[in-house]
């Protein structure tokens, strides 16, 4: 897949992913800090974005932490956190056994550290709120017609990805608006889709999390064009990303993501208020049963 974006997305992703890794390998600032012979001050400047680190810091990083496979991956990311912030890149991903949609890095990355989560979705139910059984059912079939996806791994991910929005602390908060046709279109057996409303029906009882459907009777409206999702992090920051079948594009430029924020009221606005989805949901449940 070809993935474009700039300096802010891949200095996030970097500054992510250094601390993961340094968690996952169970090191701490300090330890990391002496294996690059700076002080834990010095590596924590590293994963709060105030400096980036050098090619060879970053190679030194990513062995101690035992993940030198994520080398050329880091160091893509570092050439394009160089870049002038008016510059983009397009580099090349491999999407190592994912499904599709955002299964892959730096859509993982992102949205794992992002506050505020919204989403338009026009064909299926978003991965943030699939039921694993339903996930199982469209990446099965992505990998019967897909060389080298692995369905468990990838199903895994789909689920861990959900953490973002059901941690205890500090979950993020999610607006997903749906077309009301993506909830008619049968995943799997009735089995599936019943317990796929009845999940939609608990997570949207969460206080972070608000759904609203599109009617099938709304015609035109401003997102014919596919599903994007914007994410909104501490700091106010905000990108907007949208993806094809072969490309993934990040926006952070502030008029592009007005843009996406004015095509989501819009269609906030076409929707039916949360309540009215949550009826709708209820409704569709029964009709399944």
């Amino acid at each position: 897949m070809q993935v474009t974006f700039g300096p802010q997305v891949a200095r996030r992703v970097l500054r992510y992913e250094l601390d993961r890794l340094c968690e996952q390998a169970g090191k701490t600032h300090t330890q990391a800090g002496e294996r690059l012979g700076v002080s834990r001050v010095g590596f924590t400047h590293l994963v709060s974005g105030k400096n980036l680190p050098s090619r060879p810091a970053l190679e030194i990083l990513l062995d101690f932490f035992g993940r030198p496979d994520r080398i050329p991956m880091m160091l893509e990311l570092l050439t394009v956190a160089k870049l002038k912030p008016d510059q983009q890149s397009t580099v090349r991903q491999d999407i190592e056994s994912s499904s599709s949609l955002n299964d892959f890095e730096l859509a993982v990355g992102l949205e794992a550290v992002a506050n505020g989560i919204e989403v338009f979705d026009p064909m299926v139910v978003n991965g943030l709120l699939q039921t694993e059984a339903y996930a199982r059912e469209l990446i099965a079939y992505h990998a019967s017609i897909t060389l080298g996806v692995d369905i468990e791994v990838s199903v895994a991910l789909r689920m861990r990805r959900q953490s973002v929005i059901t941690r205890e602390e500090s979950p993020a908060e999610l607006w997903w608006v749906v077309e009301e046709q993506a909830l008619h279109r049968p995943v799997g057996d009735s089995a599936v889709m019943a317990a796929q409303f009845d999940h939609l029906l608990d997570m949207t009882s969460r206080p972070n999390i608000n759904v609203q459907v599109i009617p099938r009777d709304v015609g035109v409206h401003p997102a014919l064009s596919g599903a994007f999702f914007l994410l909104r992090f501490d700091d106010d920051w905000r990108v907007a990303y949208e993806e094809t079948r072969r490309s993934a594009y990040y926006y952070d430029a502030p008029d592009a993501v007005e843009d996406y924020g004015k095509v989501m009221n819009h269609l906030r606005h076409l929707a039916l208020n949360p309540k009215r989805s949550r009826a709708l949901f209820a409704k569709l449940r029964k009709e399944v049963q």
